[in-house]
């Protein structure tokens, strides 16, 4: 006797950042396996990889280019495929510096959301009339970044990574196909002020956000900001 062919449920997720329905199929086995692998390792490049393969494999008419979603977008499908597949609550342990106790919380997925800063703006102004257009870092960029762990080779590979177009007035200028050498002579070149501007665009750029309020055995308010996929301990 043959073995039945099993049929999953689909439901649709939102690309945050492109607003595009997408539909996906829950985690089978097979993909709790890439999981379970991935949580032998303390490479970050790898679970990236991972994430993405997670997502591909979920995506029934495989329409998303893991590598070209805003890390965001890719952190956020993962945790809302994870809510639909295993649990939609995800069980945290935190050890709290000043009293030293350890505080379990539970976090329902379908709270978490993506915020963006007001400040935020993807122009790069150089003068009145110049600047460049930044992109968001890509999952396939955040594999390269990780592997840095100097924070100004970090910055300035991201910086590369996300120039996405410099105008001058009405001329536009695509930099996508410029070389590392050519950017690398660009970005140094320009005026020392500009580097802030990069560093506020990232800072401030679209991110998870879940905020955990509690009163430590001390009396002592406390907040736990959780921004990224590491923040929620979701391969731990």
């Amino acid at each position: 006797m043959s073995l039945p062919k099993l049929m999953h449920p689909t439901f649709e997720l939102t690309v945050p950042s492109s607003k595009q329905k997408v539909r996906f199929r829950p985690f089978l086995v097979k993909e709790e396996k890439i999981l379970l692998m991935a949580k032998e390792g303390d490479d970050k490049s790898d679970i990236i990889n991972v994430l993405k393969q997670v997502i591909s494999n979920c995506d029934v008419d495989s329409v998303v280019n893991t590598d070209k979603l805003a890390s965001f977008d890719l952190e956020y499908l993962f945790l809302k495929l994870r809510g639909k597949s295993v649990n939609n609550v995800i069980e945290l342990s935190y050890t709290d510096m000043e009293d030293e106790e350890v505080y379990n919380f539970s976090v329902d997925v379908d709270n978490i959301q993506i915020v963006e800063d007001p400040k935020h703006s993807n122009i790069i102004k150089i003068s009145d009339t110049s600047g460049i257009v930044m992109r968001y870092p890509t999952a396939a960029l955040m594999s390269e970044v990780v592997k840095h762990t100097d924070i100004t080779n970090v910055l300035f590979h991201m910086i590369r990574g996300c120039m996405d177009n410099f105008y001058d007035g009405d001329d536009i200028s695509e930099l996508s196909d410029v070389s590392t050498g050519e950017m690398d002579a660009f970005i140094e070149n320009l005026p020392a002020g500009v580097l802030k501007q990069f560093e506020e665009f990232f800072n401030t750029m679209p991110r998870m956000y879940y905020k955990i309020e509690y009163v430590n055995k001390n009396g002592t308010e406390r907040t736990i900001e959780l921004r990224t996929i590491e923040d929620f301990f979701i391969l731990g």
